[in-house]
């Protein structure tokens, strides 16, 4: 009888042991499967440790690194959608300064600033100068001045959804984007037998994308639309000729008519802590 109750008891015994410690397993994104128990899931992350640990040292994971968890009471979770929060971008730059390649070929210097306003969007400015470039508007016989202010609103539709191979989304500023942009642009333009002076705003649309190098260098490249209107005074021989809308000739906005073409390449660096804002807010 005692050796029946006694067996009884390890029975028993070993049954809750393994019943404390089933197995879970948790699927990664790099097809690894982890052997574990499970102990905590909460907004973005799993905490557990594993199965054959005596000692149930806890890990924790992130939860946008996992597939799915089959849990040993038969019960699958699927991580569907990654859980986007501030804090994956908090390491991340806030803002950018730029400078147009395209721009110089076209007789101005661009200069941009971009500040992120939050995960999808961010402001844009940029001012214009007219009349220094090393292309087609570096012609000796020509004199051009003149500057350009820009403001644009972007919108993010790209970048914020990670691959299913990947840890973690691109950078905050990376991704495509379309922007609406209002400026306005004044030009002086002269050789030796005419003059003309350009007063002319535009609005309009670009669609683009931003490339962000090891949180350090950015490359945007656009293009779109605009429609423009104004002034243009024209001097031939010191008569005036014509004046209205005409064309116009603004770095990265070409057209005439009243509708224009906008595209350029822009590359230059990025600074800040997104995380930095973030924090202010919580406070």
């Amino acid at each position: 009888m005692k050796n029946i109750l006694k067996f009884t008891f390890i029975i028993l015994a070993i049954f809750s042991y393994s019943n404390a410690n089933s197995q879970d397993t948790i699927k990664k994104k790099n097809g690894e499967v982890l052997k574990v128990v499970v102990k905590e899931i909460n907004d973005n992350q799993i905490k557990y440790y594993h199965f054959d640990d005596p000692n149930q040292v806890l890990f924790t994971i992130d939860r946008m690194m996992i597939t799915d968890i089959k849990f040993s009471y038969g019960k699958d979770y699927k991580e569907k959608e990654p859980i986007m929060t501030d804090e994956y971008f908090e390491e991340d730059a806030d803002m950018a300064f730029k400078v147009s390649l395209s721009g110089l070929w076209w007789d101005s210097a661009i200069f941009s600033f971009e500040k992120a306003t939050d995960l999808k969007s961010s402001n844009q400015f940029s001012l214009k100068i007219f009349g220094i470039g090393v292309g087609v508007g570096s012609n000796e016989y020509r004199d051009i001045s003149g500057f350009g202010l820009e403001y644009g609103y972007k919108l993010k539709f790209g970048g914020l959804k990670k691959k299913k191979w990947e840890y973690r989304p691109d950078h905050l500023l990376e991704g495509g984007y379309v922007m609406p942009v209002f400026g306005y642009n004044y030009k002086s333009e002269s050789s030796g037998y005419y003059e003309q002076t350009s007063n002319l705003v535009h609005a309009g649309i670009n669609f683009g994308a931003e490339k962000v190098i090891q949180n350090r260098m950015i490359i945007d490249y656009y293009a779109g639309f605009a429609f423009y209107a104004g002034r243009n005074e024209y001097k031939y021989d010191g008569i005036d000729e014509a004046s209205g809308a005409g064309s116009i000739a603004a770095g990265d906005v070409f057209g005439g008519n009243s509708v224009a073409l906008t595209f350029g390449l822009k590359v230059g660096g990025v600074f800040g802590t997104y995380g930095k804002k973030e924090n202010k807010k919580r406070r």
